[in-house]
């Protein structure tokens, strides 16, 4: 199952954030000529601290200090005290959480900023705690990096074949917070023709993309080919999006197994990364093998070189490929490879289309 910024899940997924480290975006002008002109040495944040004020944000939701937090200010040691921790740690988390921008601070007294108040509160209908929580979950891996490093691929089973029913419901329920933030911009990059009734989703965990692609054409129907653990989370989005006479779900392995035939298209998002070149050949003529003549096979992926000279975009994908290799044995690619596997499958022509998510894009392949 899978997931950067755009998500749904595979069967081997992507895991973590597909930002390299906490952001922090305002800095004063003096700081801005400091930074550019390397006075101040950039491993004081890269190395120090974005790494821990990135573990402040997993503990501010874990231990529930963000849940004591609304957008009216509120003693230090309340929140402390509800949360069930020292106070001297409260306001060591909240200080973090001011300086990422999510909390102002009055005296010894904290509140949400808007920001926080969306992202980090239990009240808000668009939060990402769980998606913090499984990336907490996640950097403990990284003590072992090192290891992955000198031998070039993971040299442990795969995170999936770990991990706990609690660890599935993080991963998925982080997938579900990721695709919310984009699910209308990636269906409105999706060419589905007027003609198309019948279509896949590979890995599409959640289903939200398929659930926004049949509203928006009514004539298309889509199922979701995704392992057994995320069924329910499939179940939950659609009864809650009205969905289940467009979307269904079917248990399987869409690597091992053959996949249904007749389809106008098939959706692979947050999957290829996951995947190594022999692998993804084999994916790609599988599913042109699927399609029906003219079908469309549609990728979407952290894409190597998309942004150009954008160092955010050339972090997001050499970080993310860190972190594939790591946990998953995957990698990302370029879409001069993605055109090779998919060529050698026999479709016909790949074409391009750029995401706002840095270094994102989908790749439209025609039969």
């Amino acid at each position: 199952m899978s997931a950067p910024y755009n998500s749904g899940a595979c069967v081997r997924p992507c895991f973590g954030s597909p930002f390299p480290r906490a952001m922090i975006h305002k800095f004063s002008l003096i700081e801005k000529i400091l930074l550019s002109n390397d006075i101040i040495p950039h491993p004081f944040a890269d190395a120090s601290s974005s790494v821990g004020l990135g573990f402040a944000l997993g503990s501010a939701v874990k231990l529930k200090i963000a849940d004591q937090l609304t957008m009216d200010l509120k003693d230090v040691g309340a929140i402390a005290r509800a949360a069930n921790v020292s106070e001297v740690g409260a306001e060591l988390i909240l200080d973090c959480l001011d300086a990422l921008g999510y909390v102002r601070r009055q005296g010894r007294q904290y509140a949400f900023t808007k920001r926080g108040h969306k992202d980090l509160s239990p009240d808000s209908p668009r939060n990402f705690r769980h998606f913090i929580l499984f990336c907490n979950y996640l950097y403990k891996g990284y003590l072992e990096l090192d290891v992955t490093i000198r031998a070039g691929k993971r040299v442990h089973s795969s995170m999936l074949e770990e991990m706990t029913d609690h660890e599935w419901e993080l991963f998925s329920r982080a997938m579900i917070d990721i695709s919310r933030t984009n699910v209308k911009e990636v269906a409105g990059k999706v060419p589905v023709p007027k003609s198309a009734t019948r279509m896949l989703d590979l890995g599409g965990s959640h289903g939200l993309y398929s659930i926004e692609l049949c509203k928006r054409h009514p004539q298309l129907k889509a199922t979701v080919v995704d392992l057994p653990p995320v069924k329910k989370y499939t179940d939950e989005c659609v009864a809650a999006n009205q969905a289940g006479a467009k979307v269904s779900f079917l248990a399987a392995d869409f690597m091992k197994d053959e996949l249904p035939a007749g389809n106008d298209l098939i959706l692979a998002f947050n999957i290829i990364h996951g995947l190594n070149p022999a692998e993804n050949e084999a994916l790609a003529q599988k599913v042109h093998k699927a399609l029906k003549p003219g079908g469309l096979y549609v990728i979407l992926d952290q894409i190597k070189g998309i942004g150009g000279g954008s160092q955010l975009s050339k972090a997001t994908t050499s970080y993310m490929a860190l972190n594939l290799l790591h946990q998953a044995g995957g990698k990302t690619y370029a879409k001069a490879e993605v055109d090779a596997f998919t060529k050698k499958a026999g479709f016909s022509s790949t074409t391009l289309k750029k995401l706002n998510a840095p270094g994102f894009g989908v790749i439209v392949c025609t039969k």
